[in-house]
């Protein structure tokens, strides 16, 4: 057998036993919360050995984040497909609110443990150091630029709107993972799109006339 071949099928061997560790970490906290996944729980869930675990990861923490991170992946890939889409400023602003919240409700069990409990309370500011958070960023300024180009929009700093609608949109997430009975997803979504947008648009005459007396 070629030597290639064996590498990749060991690859794919590894591949797989990383990703049945992060399963048996995902039944562990749904079923048991937070504090029950201990490398040896894992071990246990997977059915190997707690050596194995620390082959792969060499601590909770480390486990924990690539957890984050996988159940995180197809989120950005949801997103991300809305910024590449034909679609207006305006309406790509309601898809990004639409598809984000509705990502977190379909996993909500898991996202309340891994978002709430853990990244809110232990490491609330990390993530704004993050690459995940900077392409959100990045990609909802593009957005707004790209309406401020076509006059939708009227003239912003884009990357300081752009962090305040991606932190609105996390803010709304919390909340519906607190809440016992959130209201529909495309409710809040609304929401946050609608308040963005109504504020972003050109100010008209008379909305600028108010602005100017209650600045002098």
């Amino acid at each position: 057998m070629p030597v290639r071949k064996l590498r990749d099928d060991d690859a794919l061997w590894q591949n797989y036993k990383r990703q049945s560790i992060q399963q048996a970490v995902i039944r562990l906290m749904c079923r048991e919360g937070l504090k029950s996944v201990t490398m040896e729980r894992v071990a246990q869930e997977v059915g190997i050995a707690k050596g194995t675990v620390y082959l792969h990861y060499r601590d909770k923490q480390q486990l924990l984040d690539d957890v984050k991170e996988s159940a995180l992946a197809p989120m950005i890939a949801k997103v991300d497909e809305v910024f590449a889409c034909q679609s207006s400023p305006e309406r790509k602003l309601q898809a990004y609110s639409l598809r984000y919240l509705a990502y977190f409700d379909e996993h909500r069990e898991l996202f309340r443990i891994l978002l709430y409990e853990r990244e809110v309370v232990r490491v609330q500011h990390s993530r704004y150091k993050g690459d995940r958070y900077r392409h959100l960023v990045d990609e909802v300024a593009k957005v707004i630029a790209a309406g401020m180009r076509d006059g939708s929009f009227r003239r912003v700093d884009t990357k300081h709107v752009a962090a305040m609608f991606v932190e609105s949109n996390f803010a709304m997430l919390n909340q519906r993972l607190v809440t016992e009975k959130p209201r529909p997803v495309e409710d809040d979504a609304d929401t946050i799109s609608d308040l963005f947008i109504r504020g972003l648009r050109p100010l008209g005459k008379e909305d600028g006339s108010l602005r100017r007396r209650k600045t002098h």
